[in-house]
């Protein structure tokens, strides 16, 4: 069970009647000690829909070069496949993370997604109609 302090819901939306509960991995591109992960995995389990992780790719990340996303893409394969071994379908796209995202929500019952603290992660959020999302969910790393 998460604390309830490290959830904050982002609108007050019911939860609507999707096909899955989406998760948006964006700072915590972990699958363990992941507060976001296991929340929408309650979540899912809740509802008795499978949950889906969707991590986008962008080639516009600020100062980052090409050993930074060779890095990132070890850490994120590794993910995947500990996500799947758990029976977790992860999507991974070279999409602008915050269009493909909000796509993605169209068929979701509720989003989840990790706090990002980095300005471009909390302007990815910015581009989101959010009163228009299905129930939308953020949990924090740290109280």
């Amino acid at each position: 069970m998460i604390e309830e302090a490290r959830i904050k819901h982002l609108n007050n939306r019911r939860t609507t009647s999707g096909n899955y509960v989406l998760y948006w991995m964006r700072a915590s591109q972990r699958a363990k000690y992941n507060h976001a992960l296991e929340f929408a995995v309650e979540q899912a389990n809740e509802l008795g829909q499978p949950l889906v992780v969707y991590f986008g790719l962008t080639n516009h990340y600020p100062e980052a070069n090409l050993r930074h996303y060779s890095f990132m893409l070890e850490g994120i394969l590794e993910t995947q496949l500990a996500l799947s071994n758990r029976g977790i379908n992860m999507v991974i796209q070279v999409e602008p993370p915050e269009v493909e995202a909000l796509n993605m929500s169209a068929n979701a019952s509720l989003l989840v997604c990790d706090c990002g603290y980095l300005r471009i992660q909390r302007n990815w959020r910015r581009y989101w109609p959010i009163g228009q999302l299905a129930r939308f969910s953020k949990s924090k790393a740290r109280s």
